[in-house]
């Protein structure tokens, strides 16, 4: 499974203040099987709590805190792969700034 997420900067009328981009984009790859076992088991905590963050409590309604700045933080972002492309929603930009994490992490 990856996990990709849209960052939008405040609104600016001049897009060479952006280098050109519209947006920048973070993807994480997660599987079940074939993930890097170097991994630490504080990481994997962090990583079940994130999805926990995102279920839905029994008033079926969102938690209110996400906690995708502990997932950022405990991924290592420095060993990535970086390319201009696009998004994949309309009206489907293509100056974006991608960066995939090149470690893939365990998902339950």
């Amino acid at each position: 499974m990856e996990l990709h997420t849209v960052h939008h900067p405040p609104k600016v009328t001049d897009t060479a203040s952006n280098n050109g981009f519209v947006a920048a984009a973070v993807g994480i790859i997660f599987d079940t099987k074939n993930y890097d076992k170097s991994v630490t088991t504080g990481q994997v905590a962090i990583i079940d709590n994130f999805f926990e963050s995102l279920k839905y409590n029994e008033k079926n309604d969102p938690k209110s805190n996400v906690a995708y700045g502990e997932l950022l933080n405990a991924v290592d972002t420095n060993n990535r792969w970086v390319y201009k492309g696009s998004v994949t929603t309309p009206p489907c930009d293509k100056t974006v700034y991608w960066n995939v994490v090149k470690t893939v992490y365990p998902i339950k």
